[in-house]
């Protein structure tokens, strides 16, 4: 069975570096990171939290916490989830989520650290003014966000860049010749409630749109298929049609598209619709596969496992702070619609 001096041997580092990563107790380069891990892989070395638990001063065991917002299917939150997990198995730490009722979050997640459960605190699915963000910033307990609060200065954090991703988006449809666009976006109780995604991908819809000359108009729908079926039967059995649907929304705009077929419309002919921040599976799940951007669920999963440790080994440096890029996904669902000749 290999051995950590194994792994610093094959890596080419010191045995205290090959510690210091796995403990987190001090930062590592991410060059050297990579080496270690590459090392762990091939010699089939599994670091044994709770054996370094009883080493050390901390638990090796990181909370995270999903608040109680109708993510159904969201397949973005399970790759965080899935990513997380992993990356703080890799790196000798176990990851519990904590099924916390949202009213009692904020207090139990303080209580948590603060009683020695848990070493810090993961964050997901975030709120603009979200009560657990000030609750452990009172208690000084290590956290970090996957989503930021409205006031984010001094939160440690990872977020979609949801900007950047609408305006790819808007951009790829205008190049491709459409000029009346719709956004299938989250749920106005969502939206009231102060969800970030819901909130942010609103606001730069509207106003992206409005910056491109482009005509818009916005839809907010419960996460269902009945919900997206509705709202095709409304939008193509009266008033003026648009040419081109930016999703946000994965369960409305599968039922949008299969209410859109059973009228005998045709994807893309009829319409182009793209997706945004979704999931391939999700791409996949009509005919034809509509074209997306795509989430880095597990990467941010990932990192922000790595943001929290390094946290751990140095509180009082300066809060990290990502925005990530969503990658495009080709499907079939967009149509050129340019004047041709």
């Amino acid at each position: 069975m290999a051995t950590m001096s194994d792994v610093a041997r094959e890596a080419g580092v010191a045995l205290s570096t090959v510690s210091y990563m796995l403990s987190g107790d001090k930062p590592v380069a991410a060059a050297t990171r990579e080496r270690i891990e590459l090392a762990m892989r091939e010699l089939g070395y599994r670091p044994n939290a709770i054996a370094r638990s009883l080493a050390s001063r901390r638990t090796r065991i990181l909370a995270l916490h999903l608040p109680e917002f109708d993510v159904s299917a969201g397949e973005t939150v399970f790759e965080i989830v899935r990513g997380a997990y992993d990356r703080a198995a890799e790196r000798g730490y176990l990851l519990t989520v904590w099924p916390i009722a949202s009213q009692r979050a904020p207090q139990e997640l303080s209580d948590l650290v603060g009683q020695g459960h848990a070493d810090g605190v993961l964050l997901v699915e975030v709120a603009l003014d979200d009560p657990r963000i000030e609750s452990l910033q009172d208690a000084d307990v290590p956290f970090f966000s996957v989503g930021r609060s409205r006031e984010s200065e001094q939160l440690h954090y990872i977020d979609i860049d949801f900007e950047a991703t609408i305006a790819h988006a808007l951009d790829a449809l205008a190049d491709s010749g459409h000029r009346d666009l719709m956004l299938i976006g989250r749920s106005r109780e969502m939206e009231a409630s102060g969800y970030g995604p819901a909130v942010r991908s609103h606001e730069d819809f509207s106003r992206l749109a409005q910056e491109r000359g482009l005509a818009h108009r916005e839809y907010a729908l419960d996460p269902s298929p009945q919900a997206g079926r509705e709202l095709a039967r409304e939008v193509f059995t009266a008033g003026p049609r648009p040419d081109a649907v930016v999703a946000m929304n994965d369960l409305a705009v599968v039922g949008f598209v299969n209410e859109l077929q059973a009228m005998g419309l045709d994807v893309p002919e009829d319409l182009s619709i793209v997706t945004v921040v979704s999931s391939k599976r999700t791409a996949s799940m009509t005919t034809p596969s509509l074209a997306s951007w795509r989430a880095p669920g597990e990467e941010m999963g990932r990192r922000a496992v790595d943001g929290l440790l390094d946290q751990l080994a140095a509180p009082h440096a300066p809060p990290t702070q990502v925005l990530v890029a969503c990658a495009p996904f080709d499907g079939g669902s967009v149509q050129d619609r340019r004047p041709t000749g």
